[in-house]
């Protein structure tokens, strides 16, 4: 009995493995698709996932990549497949070559229900640098079998981990630096050049004009905080630039709505800044259109990283996504 035990302690552990990390020598037979008889069937290796989708990708085969996605996210993702067309032109025009970096996973078995998911982390070079690229799928779900599949790829610049690895909307999201957004793609500045006109004439009722509704009553502070953003900016900042850009389709206040994420970065006498600005620049509910947060912080140069345990830079990057309103870290 104790060395059937020592046996099972071998056993499950590089079972694990190969679930979470992928053990491919135990596997020598490993299938070589992604779709088998109309259904998913994943990897055990991630990196065979990568190899896959880069060949797909390669082929600019939308149609196949579209029914790897779960039937759920094929569902209620609106503009899945124009998602999966970006994500294959992003790859081709910029990506020079990819790496595994790691996985996870979780597994549950109760009452006879099973579910399994995974997450698989690559990174992606550029011609601008290294972008991350997070894979999550649903591996088995025997109550929920519509889920079974990928569930969602965000792919954005390394050094901003820290904004978008907890971020993991269905379908693809996609931040680029602003010299990797396609040529297709118009970045409209216009929000940032009018903030920068309003505060040189110290208007700060034309700047509460360009708040929307929703962000005026959900903000106690925004009216206060409208000299300061003034002074900021007419007084500190001497020039700025683009730094990344994303708009897409999701959840806000409740409702689905076109977001847009803006970073610019700010040159000021006492160094770099970055200006975050989140906007609903479409919506079915008018109140929500306009901007939600301005928020104003020292900046990390581009391509470097913040301290892995840096809690506090973690809690001023991400404040503009989790709060409505002016914020400015100084």
């Amino acid at each position: 009995m104790s060395k059937f035990k020592r046996l099972l302690g071998i056993f499950f552990p590089m079972v694990l493995c190969v679930l979470l990390c992928g053990c491919q020598a135990l596997f020598p037979g490993e299938h070589t698709e992604l779709i088998e008889d109309g259904e998913y069937k994943p990897f055990n290796v991630p990196r065979t996932t990568m190899e896959k989708l880069m060949e797909l990708v390669e082929a600019e085969d939308a149609d196949y990549i579209y029914e790897v996605f779960s039937p759920s996210v094929r569902k209620n993702v609106d503009g899945l497949y124009e998602q999966i067309q970006e994500f294959i032109g992003f790859i081709k025009e910029n990506v020079t070559s990819w790496d595994f970096l790691s996985g996870s996973g979780k597994g549950d078995r109760s009452d006879g229900v099973v579910t399994m998911t995974r997450a698989s982390f690559y990174e992606f070079s550029t011609g601008s640098g290294i972008y991350r690229c997070d894979i999550g799928d649903v591996l088995k779900d025997t109550v929920q079998p519509d889920l079974v599949g990928f569930s969602d790829i965000t792919v954005y610049p390394e050094e901003l981990s820290w904004e978008y690895a907890p971020k993991k909307p269905s379908g693809i999201y996609i931040v680029y630096r602003v010299e990797d957004v396609p040529q297709n793609i118009s970045v409209d500045t216009a929000s940032m050049e009018t903030l920068m006109q309003l505060a040189g004439a110290k208007d700060t009722d034309g700047i509460s004009e360009l708040f929307s509704t929703t962000a005026k009553r959900h903000s106690k502070e925004l009216q206060e905080k409208l000299p300061e953003l003034v002074d900021f900016l007419s007084g500190q900042v001497t020039s700025w630039e683009s730094y990344t850009w994303t708009e897409n389709v999701e959840e806000f206040n409740g409702n689905m709505a076109t977001v847009r994420e803006m970073f610019f970065h700010l040159h000021t006498d006492h160094g770099l800044y970055r200006c975050d600005i989140r906007e609903v620049s479409e919506s079915d509910y008018p109140v929500d259109i306009g901007l939600f947060s301005v928020s104003i912080f020292p900046a990390l140069y581009p391509g470097e990283e913040p301290e892995y345990e840096d809690t506090d830079y973690e809690e001023i990057c991400t404040w503009g996504r989790e709060n409505m309103g002016i914020s400015i870290f100084q």
